[in-house]
């Protein structure tokens, strides 16, 4: 009797082990929804880093592979709150009212490229707004933003006065009202849309940083910028995951994603954008492009015209519970602290 005990302990031990071995070894691979085309920074370069940094922690057994045409891009967040993908990357702004607390992130005023604004995004985010608890159902893995935001036009422009009446696609968020601030004649589409409705005269500009001359063949059509110094204005991302993949990982594949995620994954991300700027503005000059700085009395100007969008927005924040003078001022803290790294 005690001899047939012991054989069934034995047995229940080696199951365990056995399914506690299969477990461990268990390969998983993260469908990631992607909405801009193979070439753009996030699917040439930053998932596939993602995905190898993930496949050498775990020992090969998580990994990840993008697929194109899920959803549009403002159905991403749903596409991945839902499980119909495992990840993405979303524009905060094409959710109106979802998210209002990244709008500190987007505001004009505060110069600074996608690394410095990212990581600075990121820690504002874990010091004010991830307690607010604006995103249900996923896991922000990292919050971004793009290089410095510029307004790209068919014809010449050399001054923000010009922009008044001016078709120009304007991606949601801040740069909304910042287009309102301005007088343009605001055209809503998604990012990938731009090229269509330029080139077919719907729009005659858009607000976008450099990297998308190359990533969204901008350099073809708007050969004209106008450029602000001063910042004037970028877009808010997020990085993120659907709460039961995450859960559902194991601890060793789940401990990787930590090790990845938060400031870090925002600055290697900002890197990642950095350099797609430099790769759009050397399409741009190959295209012919026109630069044009900002004068010290259109920053002025254009400093005045959008002064009621960034109390706008605080007052926003802070009707959402969170300090939204406090976070803004810790945003430009952060900006200024990255910069001098």
């Amino acid at each position: 009797m005690k001899y047939s005990k012991l054989i069934m302990s034995l047995g229940a031990i080696a199951t365990s082990i056995g399914f506690a071995a299969t477990s461990a070894s268990a390969e998983k691979v993260l469908t990631v929804a992607s909405w801009a085309a193979p070439f753009h920074t996030m699917n040439e370069n930053v998932f596939p880093w993602m995905s190898s940094q993930l496949q050498s922690c775990t020992g090969g057994s998580l990994s990840m592979k993008v697929e194109y045409g899920m959803a549009p891009p403002p159905a991403m967040y749903d596409t991945v709150r839902d499980g119909v993908a495992d990840m993405s990357w979303i524009v905060y702004g094409y959710t109106p009212g979802k998210f209002v607390n990244t709008m500190i992130a987007e505001l004009p005023g505060i110069p600074g490229n996608a690394r410095q604004k990212s990581v600075a995004f990121q820690k504002t985010h874990e010091k004010f707004f991830a307690s607010a608890g604006e995103a249900k159902g996923v896991e922000i893995l990292a919050n971004y933003t793009h290089g410095p935001g510029m307004a790209n036009t068919v014809n010449k422009i050399t001054s923000y006065k010009e922009l008044e009446g001016v078709k120009m696609r304007i991606g949601g968020g801040v740069a909304n009202a910042i287009g309102t601030a301005l007088g343009v004649a605001g055209v809503g589409a998604p990012a990938p849309k731009v090229y269509e409705i330029i080139s077919g005269g719907v729009a005659d500009g858009v607000f976008f940083p450099f990297e998308t001359m190359h990533a969204f063949k901008i350099a073809e059509l708007a050969k004209y910028s106008l450029q602000n110094p001063d910042g004037m204005y970028t877009t808010a991302f997020g990085l993120i995951m659907n709460s039961d993949t995450y859960n559902g990982l194991d601890a060793k594949q789940r401990g990787c994603v930590d090790d990845m995620r938060g400031v870090n994954l925002a600055r290697t991300v900002g890197w990642f954008w950095d350099d797609a700027d430099s790769v759009g503005a050397a399409a741009a000059a190959a295209s012919g492009h026109e630069l044009t700085i900002a004068s010290d009395s259109e920053r002025a100007y254009y400093k005045n015209a959008t002064a009621g969008v960034t109390t706008d927005v605080i007052e926003k924040v802070t009707s959402k519970g969170v300090d939204g003078a406090a976070a803004l001022a810790y945003f430009i803290e952060q900006v200024g602290i990255e910069s001098g790294n």
